[in-house]
Order: C-alpha cells, then structure tokens, then sequence
C-alpha cells in the first residue's frame, strides 16, 4: 500500500498536520484518542481511507478541536468514506469478472529501485515460476520467500520482481509491509487483511468484524482472481498463512530475515552477499561508471569494506553521489577505520547499524549476550562450544542461542559451525563495548583464551608418544587434529593473546603439547611463529630446560616448514649449548639429530654422520629407543648423501621394523614415522638405480600420508614418485604425478618445493621437440618461485635456470 506523503487535503495529511501543530507524537495522540498507535500511522500514511466515525470523533476530542476545524476534520474523513463505499465493486467471480471497469484492480508496488545488481537470476527463477503458476500447472508452488539478514535487498528484489511480473496477474498487485521487525511490534494479520480487502473494493462497512471471517471473504475473492501480493517484512509464519491468496493463478512474494521454515509448499530463495562484479555494477549505477572506472582497485575495495552487503554498497554509492569531490579512495580510507565504519555508511535515513538495531532489540537477554560475547572469538567461524566459553553458559543454550540468531539474520552458518558477516561484528563489537563493563569484557575475553589453551593442550597431547587420554574430550589423535585444524585461527589467536598478557606457563604448555602434531601437520599452521612464541615465554619463565626443549622445535619449523637452513642452524646451536650448560641429555640428542638433517641438506653429509652418531649414543645412554631410531634415520640420510646407499638402505629397514610395531607412538605419529622411513628406503633404493622398488615404495607412503592428512609429506612422496618414473621412461604417468604434486605444494605455498617440481615438468618437456616454448616457460615459472630464498641448493637450482634460459 503506497507508503509516500498524504496531502494536506487528505483526511491522514490533515490529521498528521493538525497533531504536529499541537507538539504530539503518533504514541501520545493513540493514547489520548484510545486508539493504537499504527492505527494513527496507517491514517496519516493514508492506508486507512475510511476511519469509523467513533474513532474520528475521539480524535478531534484528542486533538482538542471545536467549530469549523472541527466540522472540517469529520467531513474530510466521511468525504474520503462515502465515494469509497459508494463506487467500489469487489470483484465476484459469479457476477462479475475481475475486469470488470467497476472493479478495483490494484496497482500498490513502491517504486522499484532503478539500479538492482546481481540479482538476475533469481528474477529469471521468478519469471519462470509466475509463468507456471498463471498458467495453473499442477504442483507449482504459489509462494516464495525471499529471506536473508538485515541490508540484503530482500524488499528491493521483491519490488523488482513484482513489477516484472505485473502482466502476468491481471487481477492486480497488493503490496502489504508486515513491519515484522518494528519496534512496537509487526502487524496484526486481521489489521492487514482489512486492508487487503479495502484494496480490493470492498467498503468498511462490508469488512467483516471476526479475523477468520475477514480471512474467508479474502480468500473467496482470489480464488480465481491472478493476483500477485507481495508480503514484505514478514515476522514469522503465523502472520504471513492468513494473508496467502487461494486462487491457484495467485503468487505470494514473502520477504523476511528469517526463512520461515514452517510455511508448507513454499519455495525458498536465500539472499547471498553481491559477488565483487556486482557490487560495482551497483556503485557505477548510483555514483557513475566513468568515476568508478577511474579508480577501479579503490572501487574493489570498497565493495570490499562493505562486507558486500547491498545496503552498506547503496550507503557508500550514495554518499558518494553526495559529494562528487570526494574520490572513491577517501571513502575507502574513511572505511578502514573499524571503529567509524558503521557510522560512515549512513545516508539520509538510510543507515547499517540502524538495520542490525531492529533484529537484535528482538533478542531475549541470553541471546543478546550471545551476540555480544560472540564478537570476542578472533577466528572467522565458531563452534557452540567455544561460545559457550566466552558468554558463560552451557554448551546446549549457547547453540540455542545460535540458532536463534541465525533465525532472526545476524548470524550466518556452515553446517556446524557459525560465522558472523563483517559488518554484523563490529556491530556486536559496539554492544558489547556499550553494554557490558570493562571487568565483564575482561573476564569473557580470559575465559574464551583459558578454555582455547586447554582444549589446544588436550588436542596436542593426543599424539604423544604416551599419550594420557584420561578425561580427554577427544576419542582419539584423528578426533583431535580434526579439532585443530577447524580451530586454527581461534587457538592461534589465544596463544598470542596470553604470550602478550604474560601467560608464559600456558604458552610453554601449548607450544610444547603440540609438537608431535606438528609432525604430521609440518605445513598446515605456522610452526615458526608457534615455537617462537614457545621460546620466549620459556625465557621469560627463567625455565631452561623448556627454553632448550623449544629451541629444538624451533630450528626443526625454521629448516624443514621454513626451508631457512642458516635460521635453522642457528636456532639447533642455542638449543645444543643450553641443553649441554643443564645437562639434558635428550634436548642434546635432539639438537644434534635436528642439525644433521641441516647438514645433509646443505651438503656436508661426513659432518651430519658424525653429529648423528653422536645423538644415537645419547639416546642409547638414556634407553630413549624413539630419539636413537629417529637419528638413525638421519645417520641413513647422511650415508645416502655421500652415496653409500646399501648401508643406507639398511639402517632404513631397521627404523621401517621399529616403527612397524608401534613403540608407543599414537595412531597417526606410527603411520607418518613409518611412512617417512619408507620414502627414506625409497631414496636409496634411487640412489641404487632401483627406480622401480623406489616407485613401490613411495607409492606406499604417499597412500599413507593421504590417510593421515599430512599433505606436504604427501606431496613430497608424489613428487618423488613422478622423478622415479621420469627415470623409467614413463614420460606421462610422470608428468601427471608432477602436476599433482605441484599443485599440493601451492596449495601449502611450498616455493622451493614448487620451484624443483617445476625444473622437473620443464625437463619433460624440453625432451619433446615441439614443447619448447612449454619448457621455457616452466623453466621461467622455476626461476620466479626461487624469489629471495638464500640456501645452497637454491642458488645451484637459480644459476641453472638462468643458464638454461639463456640457452634456450
């Protein structure tokens, strides 16, 4: 029903000026005139054209009227009535057709918004549900709801579709704003089918008294009337099912935030966030395409900050418009400012934050603090149980509470997990700064980061070689790393919260439960950042003996995540003196382990022998059968590298049959030592010219890597596997397993490892005549992902392609 100002000579115009001149709000008249207050709202909008002449009455009386304005105020009000009552026809479909000259047709849709983005198929949906329900196919739903969160252009794409649509029903559109989310409560549905029935020619005086008659003569007139009725703002089913027509060539478009799920035979259209294209289709539409295109990165960009919300990127556009001498770039740096962002995107009586009020003025208090507390977690999704933690609740209300707010639109899920849009957390950021002391902050904020550094503790533990799974909530090593890896950006933001608050005990702890998952996880977190982390705190604690145990762990993620060997070096040889200073004999072993896997790398196989002979008489002397066979391991990788492979092969059959019979390593520590040994026997079984068992045998690790996730050692066991057929002449089975090995390493941003495979597929190619071009490109491919990597293998590799390009 049109929503726009009412003349002065209109019976609701006349009424809205008359209560101003007296100083009145809409809620202070209705209590004075005994009437409601969106009864008063709906005669000044001139939704209600004839008011009863009680009620009239009592509003002259409210607004204190006597003589001609009063005589003027009820004849205004019985003049708009009488021609009302006298000429409209309901239309009745056993006397007279729907268009009938004397029949109401309604024509209520707002204005739709001329510069709609990213919304074309969803209308072409429409169109193609409309043409089916008007041609009265069978099994046609007859209504949609368009749901979605605050700002997502829920009402702007029913408008749209409705004036689309038009033509298709003859028999008029009713346009009805249910105000399912304003402040003092949405709109009666006996109330809006009164009005629905007024638009539809019938007089108050034929408007039946009983909601569920009013409810009956509605539907006896659609039924075979095509009318289209567009429901906007709808609160919950209940308000929308009195209101749907019954004619099978009727369409009913509801709009809410939530998605009714209770309305049988509906169809169901979630609103998603505009993709970066139309968000600047729609800031080009309102703002310009040549401004827009003169400043395309800072367009992006701020499409960007507005969360891709189409009312925030309506807001920018506007205030741009606004002001032709801003550019796109200040209102972008204006933006990045978090604290500003809301009250930035305001325009008019258009604003974000005013749009979030509404739906979270809704919440009940547990709920509401829900939201609030929410805004704390620093990842980008969230489990129930960690907001639990944070709002001090149980586990059960804290999902209740979740998926209330998924309901009401503030927040947005992925299965199990929940995830708030960008704009929605600085909101819920607000509230809570606004809302709730600094101590309660405080405290939410330490419950959130204790319960994460426990729960991370707990997950870590999982793959110790004796693993305590006394009162752990995770079943096994597989359940925790699970939990790990969902929750990475959570946990790894509590550990720098507590390493910046001074928590060093719970940092040491953290960073040391988690070594032994970070060996089958070497390039899935940043390991370099963790123990560094890990390290300082040690220091900070004044406790050497976790400061040696670190700087192990360290040297380890600088040379074999990092591939910076010299960092690597440096962190072992810290290690090496404090653990020889204490007198830890293990850390010792450790370190000289660590350092010879360096040493191999860089070319100095004699030194790494001699430092792992060393570490596996330590380990000996203290009965640590893990720490001798990992450096055995090692010791077999030394002779490898100086070409004594059949010594080297068997050292790595001992360590594969130790680690086949467990030795008290979890599940998943068994399988990823067992598989590391056998890519170790393949590389001798290579270096023996036995390319075939070597293929066999990286083949198995591969399987195994795969089954225990542990993706970089996977693509390490690929990537061999596609040398080993290079070798055997295999030339496209080899290049396949290279593609695929390639494409784990960029997925890890492996670049060293990316720049070898790539040497490798340009080797391929060049051995073919007509892929030259194939080749050089690929070579150049190799030379780019070197970068500013500094290490002796890297350079050999750089200086190479440099030649080979040159040569080519």
């Amino acid at each position: 029903m049109p929503t726009g100002q009412v003349r002065r000579d209109q019976f609701g115009g006349l009424l809205r000026t008359l209560r101003l001149e007296r100083g009145l709000t809409q809620e202070e008249l209705a209590e004075a005139a005994g009437s409601s207050v969106r009864g008063i709202r709906e005669m000044e909008r001139g939704r209600v054209r004839s008011p009863q002449r009680r009620t009239v009455v009592l509003l002259a009386d409210a607004l204190r009227l006597a003589g001609a304005d009063r005589d003027r105020f009820v004849a205004l009000a019985r003049a708009e009535r009488q021609p009302h009552d006298r000429e409209a026809v309901p239309y009745d479909r056993e006397t007279v057709p729907y268009d009938h000259p004397a029949v109401v047709v309604p024509g209520e849709l707002p204005a739709a918004v001329p510069d709609l983005a990213g919304r074309a198929e969803i209308l072409e949906r429409l169109s193609t549900l409309a043409t089916d329900v008007t041609a009265g196919r069978p099994d046609t739903a007859s209504v949609v709801v368009l749901h979605g969160p605050p700002g997502i252009g829920k009402t702007s794409l029913a408008v749209a579709a409705g004036h689309r649509l038009s033509p298709d029903f003859a028999g008029g559109q009713l346009f009805v704003d249910l105000q399912g989310a304003a402040p003092d409560g949405p709109v009666d549905p006996a109330e809006a089918l009164a009005g629905m029935l007024r638009s539809l020619g019938v007089p108050d005086s034929r408007v039946p008294v009983s909601p569920a008659e009013r409810g009956g003569l509605f539907r006896t007139l659609t039924r075979d009337r095509p009318l289209l009725v567009v429901l906007d703002n709808a609160a919950n089913e209940a308000q929308v099912r009195p209101l749907l027509p019954a004619g099978r060539g009727c369409l009913a478009l509801v709009t809410c935030r939530r998605p009714l799920t209770g309305l049988a035979g509906a169809v169901r259209q979630p609103l998603d966030l505009l993709d970066p294209a139309a968000g600047r289709l729609l800031l080009a539409a309102i703002v310009g395409a040549d401004r827009i295109a003169a400043e395309p990165a800072a367009a992006d960009q701020l499409v960007k900050l507005c969360g891709r919300l189409p009312l925030a990127v309506r807001i920018a556009g506007n205030r741009l418009a606004s002001r032709p001498q801003w550019s796109v770039g200040w209102l972008v740096d204006l933006l990045r400012d978090q604290r500003r962002r809301l009250t930035v995107l305001t325009a008019g009586d258009l604003g974000v934050r005013s749009a979030f009020e509404v739906s979270y003025r809704q919440l009940d208090p547990m709920t509401a603090r829900v939201f609030r507390r929410a805004s704390l977690i620093p990842g980008t999704d969230f489990e129930p149980a960690l907001v639990a933690a944070v709002a001090g609740t149980d586990e059960e209300t804290a999902a209740a509470a979740l998926e209330e707010l998924v309901e009401a639109g503030v927040l947005l899920t992925m299965g199990d997990r929940y995830q708030f849009h960008d704009l929605v957390r600085l909101y819920a950021q607000e509230r809570l700064d606004a809302e709730e002391q600094q101590a309660s902050r405080t405290g939410a904020q330490d419950q959130m980061v204790g319960w994460l550094l426990r729960r991370t503790r707990q997950a870590g533990v999982m793959f110790e070689p004796v693993a305590c799974r006394a009162d752990s909530p995770f079943d096994d090593d597989r359940a925790a790393a699970y939990w790990l890896d969902r929750e990475s950006g959570n946990w790894l933001a509590a550990l720098r919260d507590a390493a910046r608050r001074g928590r060093h005990a719970d940092v040491v702890a953290v960073a040391r439960a988690l070594h032994w998952y970070s060996d089958a996880n070497s390039h899935r977190h940043s390991w370099d950042e963790i123990f560094s982390l890990g390290v300082a705190a040690a220091q900070a604690a004044g406790s050497p003996r976790d400061e040696a145990v670190l700087l192990n762990f360290l040297g380890w993620a600088r040379y074999f995540c990092r591939d910076r060997n010299t960092d690597g070096l440096a962190a072992l040889a810290r290690a090496l003196e404090l653990a020889r200073r204490i007198g830890d004999r293990r850390e010792e072993a450790w370190a000289l382990t660590y350092t010879a896997a360096i040493l191999i790398r860089i070319g100095r196989g004699g030194s790494a022998i001699d430092h792992c002979r060393r570490a596996v008489g330590l380990f000996r002397e203290i009965g640590y059968a893990l720490g001798e066979h990992s450096a055995a391991s090692a010791q077999g990788g030394a002779l490898a590298a100086l070409g004594r492979f059949a010594e080297a092969a068997e050292l790595h059959r001992e360590v594969l049959a130790f680690y086949g019979r467990g030795n008290g390593l979890s599940r998943t520590g068994t399988a990823v030592a067992r598989a590391g040994a056998m890519m170790s026997l393949g590389a001798d079984l290579a270096g023996m010219g036995r390319w075939r068992d070597a293929a066999d045998e990286y083949a198995r690790a591969r399987r195994v890597f795969n089954r225990c996730g542990a993706t970089f050692s996977e693509a390490n066991a690929i990537h061999r596997y596609g040398l080993a057929l290079q070798e055997l002449g295999e030339v496209d089975p080899a290049a396949e397993a290279l593609r695929a090995a390639l494409a784990l390493y960029a997925a890890l941003s492996c670049p060293w490892w990316e720049a070898q495979t790539l040497y490798a597929l340009a080797a391929l190619a060049g051995a073919a005549p007509d892929r030259a071009a194939d080749a050089r490109l690929l070579r150049q491919r190799a030379l780019d992902r070197c970068g500013e990597l500094d290490a002796p293998e890297v350079r050999t590799l750089r200086a190479t392609l440099r030649r080979e390009l040159a040569e080519s």
